[in-house]
């Protein structure tokens, strides 16, 4: 998974997506990659303080619907937003605890026959 630019608070914590305060919480809409789905790619994550998570939450949601993903899962960790900006600077990704999981369905063929056309 690549390295991301983290956001920093003035006290030097990750801070949230949607405010200046630390953000404790990482949101991620992961899909699966290939055929077997052996391995999933985020395509799309954001942090959030405790006041915002469920904002961040529909936020994606909403991004997952708007482009057209038929499959994929919706993942939330606890993260230190601390020792996140120092691990980004190194190159190291901290995945954080992730506490809560839930998939990202579109039903019927339809849908993954749109998600096909939009990502080949």
């Amino acid at each position: 998974m690549p390295t991301f630019a983290v956001n920093v608070t003035s006290r030097g914590a990750a801070a949230c997506s949607e405010c200046t305060r630390e953000a404790f919480f990482q949101a991620r809409i992961e899909s699966p990659a290939g055929r077997w789905h052996t391995r999933w790619h985020t395509r799309r994550r954001a942090n959030a303080c405790s006041s915002h998570l469920v904002e961040v939450i529909q936020t994606l949601c909403a991004w997952a619907q708007d482009n057209h993903l038929a499959a994929g899962c919706l993942t939330v960790l606890a993260i230190d937003p601390y020792s996140l900006p120092r691990l980004s600077v190194l190159g190291v990704t901290d995945e954080g605890f992730a506490f809560y999981s839930a998939p990202i369905t579109r039903e019927g063929a339809a849908a993954r026959r749109e998600e096909a056309i939009h990502y080949g």
